[in-house]
């Protein structure tokens, strides 16, 4: 997969919009524990932190199952699991040092974010731009940007 999530935690509110849309397009229900997108609030740095499966390369989650229904696309490089066979025992939530695994208490087993096949709907509707779903060499060309930046803002005043 050449695209990727970006999250900018300086821009994001915790308005909670991306946890909203994010359920109702996965469980038709407008209810935030349902998404597969949470947002923390870090009040030591005041900060709000939305956080999705990163689809690790060598993925915690994929041992941990008990099941063996968490699978690498090596076409996506998506981390993605058969949902009809996962019997909700969260080994893998438990494993997973980036909250992207989320149980779905309506049916009792995990699910995390499969980024919409491509074409993420938390993005679409982040009011502040804070999400974004770009390759990984603009990622890298926006992160050059903002670091470079910062660096003169620093060293001009």
């Amino acid at each position: 997969m050449n695209k990727r999530l970006v999250i900018d935690a300086e821009k994001c509110d915790g308005c909670g919009i991306c946890e909203l849309v994010c359920a109702l397009n996965k469980t038709g229900q407008w209810h935030p524990a349902l998404s597969r997108i949470r947002v923390f609030a870090d009040q030591k740095r005041e900060l709000h932190l939305p956080m999705i499966c990163v689809h690790c390369i060598d993925p915690l989650c994929i041992t941990a199952c008990l099941m063996n229904v968490i699978k690498k696309d090596q076409e996506t490089g998506l981390t993605i699991r058969d949902e009809s066979l996962c019997i909700g025992c969260r080994a893998c939530e438990i494993s997973c040092p980036f909250s992207g695994c989320i149980y779905d208490y309506t049916r009792e087993i995990v699910v995390n974010c499969d980024l919409c096949q491509g074409d993420p709907i938390c993005v679409k509707y982040c009011p502040t731009k804070a999400l974004q779903f770009v390759s990984e060499a603009e990622s890298a060309a926006q992160k050059r940007d903002e670091t470079a930046e910062k660096r003169v803002v620093e060293l001009v005043g």
